[in-house]
């Protein structure tokens, strides 16, 4: 696969397949259907088979338009994969787990119909036919407190009950299937140049914030490092505004993961979510530079 051009999810499957073949330590894995029954494929980097070590989890596209996140969340597991002789501390550690797409149906509605389209593509009986909820306001972790909507025709749609999307049940039970593993949760977005903490729900932030902060903080030094962008680190209202029902919430508050965040990439608006693909190297390359610098810090900090 290459990263000039926004792919597929075809594509991105084939190359999970290609990874697969090719590297003894790569496995992939369906952990599910979409209410449009796509396939839901995770690529899994674990030496001497999964389980036994702390885990790291990164998923891209929640929100169908940003297609920066799917293509740079490939490109990352490229790196950690096949160059994996120049940093193979982080594989020999670590178990890493990879979603391309954690909304395969709104991506490939944005890519076929309408650019601009967020939410998942479900039905919940809209009396004016709108479809979707807004992944990224349906996890049950102090879902429907604010920021999110009633209205199923809003991006903002929280859905009729948390975890109403299939989608987000199937990541929520892998990520449930090895509980007390997780050392660390990204969620990739865009667009702003952010690296967003808990909570989202309210403004009041986790008792372990600052903990956090500073461990992301020197992440986003190594990435700015790179190319010269730099990325905000804070809360979510800190930096945007309420939004409860998130995925990073959950994570942090539910699945007790202790280093959880969502980035927003590439850029702050001239742009916005329609990033030019010779964006993508570059983009993906500072983000990667920011998991360097995090999960080695992570993993020094492991007894």
């Amino acid at each position: 696969m290459t990263w000039d051009e926004y792919h597929t999810l075809d594509d991105m499957y084939s190359y999970l397949d290609y990874l697969e073949a090719t590297y003894d330590f790569v496995s992939t894995e369906s952990i599910g259907s979409t209410s449009e029954g796509r396939d839901m494929r995770v690529a899994k980097i674990c030496k001497g088979g999964c389980g036994g070590k702390k885990a790291v989890w990164i998923d891209g596209g929640i929100h169908a338009r940003e297609w920066i996140s799917p293509a740079t969340v490939t490109w990352m597991l490229r790196e950690l994969v096949e160059n994996d002789a120049e940093h193979s501390d982080l594989t020999e550690t670590l178990d890493w787990y990879f979603l391309p797409s954690s909304n395969p149906d709104g991506y490939a509605f944005s890519r076929k119909e309408n650019r601009m389209w967020r939410k998942t593509r479900s039905d919940h009986n809209s009396i004016f036919g709108c479809l979707g909820v807004d992944a990224n306001r349906n996890w049950g972790f102090h879902w429907n407190e604010g920021g999110s909507s009633h209205d199923n025709c809003s991006d903002t749609y929280h859905g009729p009950v948390p975890f109403s999307e299939p989608e987000n049940v199937n990541v929520r039970d892998i990520l449930n299937s090895r509980r007390g593993d997780w050392a660390f949760y990204n969620s990739i977005h865009s667009y702003s140049q952010m690296i967003l903490l808990p909570w989202g729900y309210t403004d009041d932030v986790p008792n372990d914030y600052d903990e956090m902060y500073n461990l992301f903080m020197k992440g986003s030094d190594a990435l700015t490092a790179v190319h010269g962008k730099t990325y905000e680190v804070g809360c979510i209202p800190c930096l945007l505004y309420i939004a409860s029902g998130s995925s990073t919430d959950w994570a942090h508050g539910d699945a007790l993961i202790p280093y959880t965040t969502s980035m927003e990439l590439r850029d702050t608006g001239n742009y916005g979510f329609l990033l030019p693909p010779d964006k993508i190297i570059p983009t993906a390359q500072e983000v990667w530079a920011f998991h360097l610098t995090v999960i080695r810090e992570i993993i020094a900090m492991e007894p």
